[in-house]
């Protein structure tokens, strides 16, 4: 399988096409912002060859680790003698699954779904006071993403409500059904360079072992049903909020913050070669 080498900052990734189109559509499209290359360039590539993008490698670190420790649990079929000694030196390989009608579990049932959550977060800060000064509101401004950045639990930023039926509550009850926890946090978090915008990345795998006829297990089940609706067809929700952050660095009192969140959410399913 031909591979290619992407960096980024000085950072070196090498991944087959396969691999790579394991990951989401988002992802790809960051990537790829002029889509992936084809068939014919990526095989023009030779060993060594670089492809610079423009993507937080610490972020595609985070996924890539993910996906490859999904894919060394998921049960290898017994392989055919050739392939035996074709690829006995080298581990299963994950792949891109194409969509197939069933249920979640005959789905899944020599795979794996992950379900990827992306937030953007943009903030902006309201002067604490009028006669504020351009430089010391850039030094706000910069605490106060740092404040933000330390709230980085999944749920926690969502708005509460206590009626039901909200997207928020529903949102959250598919999500913890499906794989997350409520206490869960953002398994990468960083701040963009020179911009108040915060972006976070969460990975779980797509719960499809629950046992029983229970009403819990039965909605597990249902869950993860409409989860893999959002196989490779990302969705995204956006969400205003104002909130008051306390201990901001050069601000007495509490600094009143706008909040505009964008959560993307898609799955991924793989399989092994």
């Amino acid at each position: 399988m031909n591979s290619t080498d992407m960096v980024r900052s000085g950072t070196r990734f090498t991944l087959s096409r396969d691999e790579l189109l394991t990951l989401p559509e988002f992802v790809l499209l960051s990537l790829f912002p002029n889509g992936l290359l084809p068939d014919g360039h990526m095989n023009s590539y030779q060993d060594g060859d670089v492809y610079p993008v423009d993507y937080d490698p610490s972020s595609l670190q985070y996924m890539l680790e993910f996906f490859r420790h999904v894919a060394q649990t998921i049960p290898a079929s017994p392989p055919s003698p050739s392939d035996r000694s074709a690829n006995h030196n080298h581990e299963p390989e994950p792949v891109p699954i194409e969509p197939m009608p069933g249920s979640a579990r005959e789905m899944l049932q020599d795979r794996a779904g992950i379900i990827v959550l992306r937030e953007d977060l943009d903030f902006y800060a309201i002067p604490p006071r009028k006669d504020i000064q351009q430089p010391e509101m850039m030094e706000i401004k910069r605490a106060a993403g740092r404040a933000l950045l330390q709230q980085d639990g999944i749920f926690s930023g969502l708005r509460k409500s206590e009626e039901p039926g909200t997207t928020e509550q529903h949102l959250i009850e598919m999500l913890t059904a499906g794989g997350f926890n409520h206490d869960d946090r953002w398994g990468h978090r960083a701040s963009e360079p020179n911009k108040a915008v915060i972006c976070s990345i969460a990975l779980a795998r797509l719960r499809t072992d629950v046992k029983g006829n229970d009403v819990a297990n039965t909605n597990a089940v249902g869950m993860a049903q409409k989860l893999l609706l959002f196989w490779r067809k990302p969705a995204r929700r956006c969400w205003w909020e104002g909130v008051e952050l306390d201990n901001v660095e050069g601000v007495d009192g509490k600094l009143k913050v706008w909040i505009r969140r964008v959560w993307t959410l898609e799955m991924s399913v793989i399989g092994l070669r």
